[in-house]
Protein backbone atom coordinates (compact mmCIF):
# COMPACT_ATOMS: atom_id res chain seq x y z
CA UNK A 1 0.00 0.00 0.00
CA UNK A 2 1.08 3.58 -0.55
CA UNK A 3 1.10 4.93 3.02
CA UNK A 4 -2.35 6.53 2.63
CA UNK A 5 -1.33 8.80 -0.27
CA UNK A 6 -3.99 9.08 -2.93
CA UNK A 7 -2.98 9.37 -6.56
CA UNK A 8 -4.57 12.39 -8.25
CA UNK A 9 -4.49 13.34 -11.92
CA UNK A 10 -1.90 15.86 -13.07
CA UNK A 11 -3.04 18.39 -15.65
CA UNK A 12 -1.34 18.32 -19.05
CA UNK A 13 0.75 21.39 -19.88
CA UNK A 14 -0.13 23.66 -22.79
CA UNK A 15 0.67 21.53 -25.86
CA UNK A 16 2.44 22.74 -28.99
CA UNK A 17 0.15 23.70 -31.88
CA UNK A 18 -1.34 20.66 -33.59
CA UNK A 19 -0.57 18.23 -30.75
CA UNK A 20 -3.44 16.28 -29.23
CA UNK A 21 -3.88 15.09 -25.64
CA UNK A 22 -3.96 11.32 -25.16
CA UNK A 23 -4.90 9.46 -21.98
CA UNK A 24 -4.05 5.82 -21.31
CA UNK A 25 -6.71 4.99 -18.73
CA UNK A 26 -5.68 1.38 -18.05
CA UNK A 27 -2.01 2.14 -17.45
CA UNK A 28 -2.65 5.57 -15.96
CA UNK A 29 -0.99 8.41 -17.87
CA UNK A 30 -1.71 11.46 -20.01
CA UNK A 31 0.61 12.80 -22.70
CA UNK A 32 0.67 15.19 -25.65
CA UNK A 33 0.99 13.44 -29.02
CA UNK A 34 2.53 15.24 -32.01
CA UNK A 35 0.65 15.50 -35.29
CA UNK A 36 1.04 12.35 -37.40
CA UNK A 37 2.41 10.14 -34.62
CA UNK A 38 0.73 6.74 -34.20
CA UNK A 39 -0.36 5.50 -30.76
CA UNK A 40 -0.90 1.87 -29.78
CA UNK A 41 -2.16 1.44 -26.22
CA UNK A 42 -2.00 -1.96 -24.55
CA UNK A 43 -2.85 -2.70 -20.93
CA UNK A 44 0.80 -2.68 -19.79
CA UNK A 45 2.61 -0.75 -22.54
CA UNK A 46 2.05 2.13 -24.93
CA UNK A 47 3.89 2.52 -28.24
CA UNK A 48 4.27 5.84 -30.07
CA UNK A 49 5.75 5.93 -33.59
CA UNK A 50 6.93 8.89 -35.62
CA UNK A 51 5.23 9.37 -39.01
CA UNK A 52 8.35 8.12 -40.87
CA UNK A 53 8.88 5.24 -38.39
CA UNK A 54 12.45 6.37 -37.64
CA UNK A 55 11.67 6.72 -33.91
CA UNK A 56 9.62 4.52 -31.60
CA UNK A 57 8.76 5.40 -28.00
CA UNK A 58 7.66 2.73 -25.52
CA UNK A 59 6.06 3.72 -22.22
CA UNK A 60 5.36 1.54 -19.18
CA UNK A 61 4.09 2.41 -15.70
CA UNK A 62 4.87 0.65 -12.44
CA UNK A 63 3.08 1.32 -9.15
CA UNK A 64 4.67 -1.51 -7.15
CA UNK A 65 6.14 -0.03 -3.92
CA UNK A 66 9.28 -2.20 -4.35
CA UNK A 67 10.18 -0.20 -7.46
CA UNK A 68 10.75 2.94 -5.40
CA UNK A 69 13.51 1.26 -3.39
CA UNK A 70 15.78 1.52 -6.44
CA UNK A 71 17.31 4.99 -6.98
CA UNK A 72 16.29 6.60 -10.30
CA UNK A 73 19.83 6.62 -11.70
CA UNK A 74 20.41 2.92 -11.01
CA UNK A 75 16.95 2.01 -12.32
CA UNK A 76 17.64 3.87 -15.61
CA UNK A 77 21.05 2.23 -16.17
CA UNK A 78 19.72 -1.26 -15.41
CA UNK A 79 16.64 -0.81 -17.60
CA UNK A 80 18.65 0.49 -20.59
CA UNK A 81 21.21 -2.29 -20.23
CA UNK A 82 18.39 -4.84 -20.23
CA UNK A 83 16.62 -3.62 -23.39
CA UNK A 84 16.05 -6.70 -25.57
CA UNK A 85 16.92 -7.16 -29.22
CA UNK A 86 20.49 -5.86 -29.31
CA UNK A 87 23.46 -8.00 -30.43
CA UNK A 88 25.30 -7.16 -27.21
CA UNK A 89 23.93 -5.47 -24.08
CA UNK A 90 23.96 -1.67 -24.32
CA UNK A 91 26.50 0.32 -22.30
CA UNK A 92 24.48 3.17 -20.75
CA UNK A 93 25.94 6.66 -20.38
CA UNK A 94 26.11 8.28 -16.95
CA UNK A 95 22.52 9.26 -16.03
CA UNK A 96 21.70 12.95 -16.37
CA UNK A 97 18.68 14.92 -15.16
CA UNK A 98 15.78 15.02 -17.63
CA UNK A 99 14.39 18.53 -17.38
CA UNK A 100 11.09 20.12 -18.35
CA UNK A 101 8.78 17.86 -16.33
CA UNK A 102 7.25 18.15 -12.85
CA UNK A 103 8.24 14.52 -12.21
CA UNK A 104 11.62 13.41 -10.82
CA UNK A 105 13.40 12.30 -13.98
CA UNK A 106 16.74 11.05 -15.31
CA UNK A 107 17.92 9.86 -18.70
CA UNK A 108 20.70 7.69 -20.06
CA UNK A 109 21.61 6.76 -23.64
CA UNK A 110 23.58 4.22 -25.64
CA UNK A 111 24.09 3.20 -29.26
CA UNK A 112 24.14 -0.37 -30.44
CA UNK A 113 23.25 -2.79 -33.21
CA UNK A 114 19.94 -4.61 -33.19
CA UNK A 115 20.06 -8.36 -33.80
CA UNK A 116 19.16 -7.64 -37.45
CA UNK A 117 22.16 -5.29 -37.82
CA UNK A 118 20.39 -1.90 -37.68
CA UNK A 119 22.27 0.67 -35.61
CA UNK A 120 20.02 2.42 -33.11
CA UNK A 121 20.42 5.09 -30.47
CA UNK A 122 18.46 4.22 -27.36
CA UNK A 123 17.53 6.79 -24.72
CA UNK A 124 15.91 5.55 -21.54
CA UNK A 125 14.07 8.03 -19.32
CA UNK A 126 12.73 7.19 -15.88
CA UNK A 127 10.11 9.56 -14.47
CA UNK A 128 8.84 9.14 -10.92
CA UNK A 129 6.03 10.81 -9.01
CA UNK A 130 6.71 10.66 -5.30
CA UNK A 131 6.13 7.06 -4.25
CA UNK A 132 3.08 6.70 -6.50
CA UNK A 133 4.25 5.75 -9.98
CA UNK A 134 7.42 5.03 -11.93
CA UNK A 135 7.25 5.60 -15.70
CA UNK A 136 9.90 4.02 -17.91
CA UNK A 137 10.23 5.46 -21.41
CA UNK A 138 12.48 3.98 -24.10
CA UNK A 139 13.13 6.16 -27.15
CA UNK A 140 14.67 4.13 -30.01
CA UNK A 141 16.06 6.05 -32.96
CA UNK A 142 17.25 4.65 -36.28
CA UNK A 143 20.83 5.95 -36.15
CA UNK A 144 21.41 5.26 -39.86
CA UNK A 145 18.77 7.55 -41.38
CA UNK A 146 19.07 11.31 -41.82
CA UNK A 147 16.28 13.17 -40.08
CA UNK A 148 15.94 10.73 -37.22
CA UNK A 149 17.53 13.27 -34.83
CA UNK A 150 14.59 15.64 -35.39
CA UNK A 151 12.09 12.85 -34.63
CA UNK A 152 14.07 12.03 -31.48
CA UNK A 153 13.92 15.68 -30.36
CA UNK A 154 10.13 15.66 -30.90
CA UNK A 155 9.88 12.40 -28.93
CA UNK A 156 11.82 13.90 -26.00
CA UNK A 157 9.53 16.96 -26.07
CA UNK A 158 6.56 14.57 -26.00
CA UNK A 159 7.97 12.84 -22.90
CA UNK A 160 8.17 16.24 -21.16
CA UNK A 161 4.35 16.44 -21.41
CA UNK A 162 3.86 13.07 -19.63
CA UNK A 163 1.63 13.37 -16.57
CA UNK A 164 0.31 10.96 -13.96
CA UNK A 165 -3.35 9.90 -14.13
CA UNK A 166 -4.72 7.27 -11.73
CA UNK A 167 -5.35 4.05 -13.65
CA UNK A 168 -8.88 2.83 -14.15
CA UNK A 169 -9.76 -0.82 -13.85
CA UNK A 170 -8.52 -3.53 -11.56
CA UNK A 171 -6.31 -2.64 -8.59
CA UNK A 172 -2.64 -1.65 -8.76
CA UNK A 173 -0.72 -2.48 -11.92
CA UNK A 174 1.72 -5.34 -11.79
CA UNK A 175 5.37 -4.86 -12.60
CA UNK A 176 6.20 -5.31 -16.30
Amino acid sequence: MRQGREETAQKLPKLPAGWKPHTGHTMGYAIGVPTGWQVSDKSRRALFRSPDHLVAVTLTADRDPRTFRIPLERFAVQALGALPGFKVPLEPSKPQPFKGTPLQAVQTSATGAQAGGLNETATLIVLRRDRLVNYTVAVLENAEQPGSELDRAVALRMVQTLRDVPPKGSGPEESP
